[in-house]
């Protein structure tokens, strides 16, 4: 739980900002203050321009983009020392004398409280707060007011355009019957009203002819063919040798296979007398 003098510490620093900065980087600033801050119950913080900040104003400085030397220009001093406490918020300007900026004992802050808490209302979105708004609206409220009485509007139903088979085996008088009743849906489904419901047409239940079921067929079986002829084997006649012809000097030789083929007898001249 966070002491009741941090809101206090946040709105004497951030205060001064307003006047040098936009209100959407002040707000960052207080915010971050705020978390940072949220957890400690007592302190002594020194500023100055010579050393960096605590570590809650600089984290602060850092977040909403405020250079720490214009920060401290716009307290109005180049060195304070702030004491907070759970019960007082003092502060010390230079040589001045410390002064109460809060305490428990006079309920009279010098910083006002409020402002923290209306800037974080100003800077909510408009849109969120006309939700707000209708979400409070009592119902009875909501019945009368013209905004909250405006049709809600349906989209029609589609139709399919009939086939010619199914215009053929249908009739002229159903046929119009069934466009009636689709104009009749489609205006009434467009807007809501409070009258009483209308009579159901006299038109019967089916738009569209009811279709048979294709019947499971099992395919036919393959009948080979009676007289079918095969193809007579071939045999081979082991008695009978085939016969090769030969080429040789002198001729034309048949021999059997395998035989040994024969030529001109070779005569061997001597060579001694």
């Amino acid at each position: 739980m966070s002491s009741p003098a941090i809101p206090h510490v946040v709105a004497f620093l951030t205060r001064p900002l307003l006047s040098a900065f936009p209100q959407p980087v002040v707000s960052t600033a207080q915010l971050i203050l705020l978390a940072s801050l949220s957890s400690v119950k007592y302190g002594t913080y020194i500023l100055n321009a010579t050393a960096a900040p605590p570590t809650p104003i600089l984290a602060a400085s850092v977040g909403a983009n405020i250079p720490w030397a214009k920060w401290l220009e716009a307290l109005g001093s180049d060195e304070i020392i702030l004491f907070f406490g759970p019960g007082s918020v003092k502060v010390r300007r230079g040589t001045e004398d410390v002064k109460d900026v809060w305490s428990e004992e006079n309920e009279g802050s010098i910083v006002p409280i409020s402002r923290i808490q209306a800037q974080s209302r100003a800077s909510l979105p408009k849109k969120h707060n006309r939700n707000l708004r209708s979400r409070n609206v009592p119902t009875s409220a909501r019945r009368t007011d013209p905004t909250f009485m405006q049709p809600i509007r349906i989209p029609s139903l589609l139709l399919s355009p009939s086939s010619d088979s199914d215009s053929s085996e249908s009739s002229e008088p159903e046929s119009d019957c069934y466009d009636s009743d689709a104009v009749s849906l489609a205006s009434s489904m467009t807007a809501v009203s409070s009258s009483s419901p209308s009579t159901p047409p006299k038109c019967p239940s089916a738009l569209f002819p009811a279709q048979e079921a294709p019947s499971a067929s099992l395919p036919r079986a393959r009948t080979s063919p009676k007289n079918s002829a095969s193809p007579r084997p071939l045999t081979a006649n082991s008695a009978r040798k085939d016969t090769m012809a030969y080429l040789y000097n002198g001729g034309v030789t048949r021999v059997m296979t395998g035989g040994v083929m024969l030529g001109p007898r070779f005569v061997v001249r001597s060579t001694f007398a």
